[in-house]
């Protein structure tokens, strides 16, 4: 769900579906909803798994064409035994309208940044998944990054690192940051960082999933003043445990066309990456497996050099 789709009219709109995809067949197959109510439609919302539950956060529903739409701040748990929808209402802080932020699970608690949070970050503590509870922490780092369309990874020990995005003016990032919290009150400080190895081009929207403590990042999209975004599908690796940028090699084949806005996951040591969009050229529906699986033991990790920013 929360995705563009297209008809054969090239119609696109946004929709609230879900869709189980078979590593083992390779192939999709349509969740069927129990009966009651379901999430409206939206784009640039999130969507986080904690135990048998999904939890979908806010998002924008576009609306109708040049209408500019509605900007969620509603939160929904699919419990995935049932495929049971339920709309919830968290004690504590209410959330605010938000889209093109980035939610990640630890344990029991979901942490929400969006370019609108100074110096906190959001905490949906979903351990009473029937009476979750929203709360700021705060955080003691002096410098907060604020932007959206970023990319935010959760790594095996327990750090988050935050990528890229777009800020509210200038230009697109490509800087590097990793945030740390503690539980209850405790906080948690911001540490921006200077991997080792050739850094990737800047961008947002990059598709991102972690294996272990390697982080892989595919694609995504920078601006250009002569014709706007520029897709990318390169993949490249964190390895938060050198802290180094790197390039593996790729065997041949047919990969994903350049494309932002795709998901990929993580899952059994293979990464998926479904989808994407060419900016205002095509959405697209095809599927792509790679397996990482062995990727932490292989040591030809070549640096490559990086494109140039235009």
């Amino acid at each position: 769900m929360s995705r563009y789709v297209e008809d054969k009219e090239s119609k696109r709109e946004a929709s609230n579906d879900a869709w189980l995809f078979s590593i083992k067949e390779g192939r999709w197959s349509p969740v069927t909803y129990a009966p009651g109510d379901v999430p409206r439609v939206r784009l640039a919302a999130q969507a986080v798994v904690v135990d048998r539950h999904l939890w979908v956060i806010a998002g924008w529903d576009p609306g109708h064409k040049r209408d500019g739409g509605e900007i969620l701040s509603d939160i929904w748990r699919l419990d995935l035994s049932t495929y049971q929808w339920t709309q919830i209402k968290p004690q504590g802080e209410e959330l605010p309208a938000i889209s093109r932020f980035q939610a990640v699970g630890l344990g029991s608690k979901v942490y929400i940044h969006t370019h609108r949070s100074l110096q906190d970050i959001l905490v949906l503590d979903v351990s009473d998944v029937d009476a979750p509870s929203l709360s700021l922490q705060p955080l003691t780092s002096e410098d907060d990054p604020p932007m959206g369309l970023h990319s935010l990874t959760a790594a095996a020990d327990g750090r988050m690192f935050l990528f890229g995005g777009a800020p509210k003016e200038g230009p697109m990032l490509g800087d590097l940051w990793s945030l740390t919290v503690k539980g209850g009150t405790g906080g948690g400080a911001w540490a921006e960082l200077d991997p080792d190895g050739k850094a990737p081009h800047v961008r947002c929207s990059q598709a991102v999933a972690a294996v272990g403590t390697d982080i892989f990042f595919v694609g995504g999209s920078y601006y250009k003043v002569e014709g706007g975004l520029q897709p990318l599908n390169d993949l490249f690796v964190l390895d938060t445990k050198q802290l180094q940028w790197q390039y593996p090699r790729v065997a041949p084949g047919a990969g994903p066309s350049p494309r932002n806005a795709a998901t990929v996951t993580a899952v059994g040591g293979k990464l998926v990456l479904y989808g994407g969009w060419n900016p205002f050229v095509e959405t697209y529906n095809d599927t792509f497996v790679m397996d990482v699986s062995g990727y932490a033991a292989l040591r030809d990790k070549v640096p490559l050099e990086p494109e140039e920013e235009d």
